[in-house]
């Protein structure tokens, strides 16, 4: 029921300035789009304008419009994966640097540590680089 709810809000909010009903004339949704409507004027159940919400879904779908009263679909991470690998570690402090790279070492006690260059007296920089 909560997406239904959802789904109302943006169509609300997006009916403004008329170009919404405009549209859905154009695109041939109007009558859905005033089913809708009217649930939510007469406080109808709206689960019972769920299939008008699709079509309507559906006709600005097919003129470039997604996601008219859904999210617009993006990218999402499969569950249970994990992004791009990162290198964890250190680098040299100074303005010219050396090629010093101490990496991250999360497996051992006291490992993180932060490593100091022994020439300026001063931590390295820690960085992390996507692999």
């Amino acid at each position: 029921m909560q997406d239904l709810a959802d789904r109302l809000d943006r169509l609300c909010r997006l009916l403004g300035g008329g170009e919404l009903a405009r549209r859905a004339r154009e695109y041939g949704v109007a009558e859905h789009l005033e089913r809708v409507l009217d649930a939510v004027r007469s406080g109808t159940d709206p689960e019972r304008v769920r299939d008008d919400l699709e079509a309507l879904d559906e006709g600005f779908a097919r003129h470039g419009i997604d996601g008219l009263t859904t999210r617009t679909r993006a990218y999402r991470p499969l569950s249970g994966t994990v992004g791009h690998p990162v290198l964890r570690g250190w680098v040299c402090p100074a303005a010219q640097r050396c090629s010093r790279f101490t990496q991250l070492d999360t497996g051992a006690p006291g490992g993180d540590a932060d490593p100091v260059c022994e020439a300026l007296a001063t931590p390295l920089v820690r960085v992390e680089i996507p692999l």
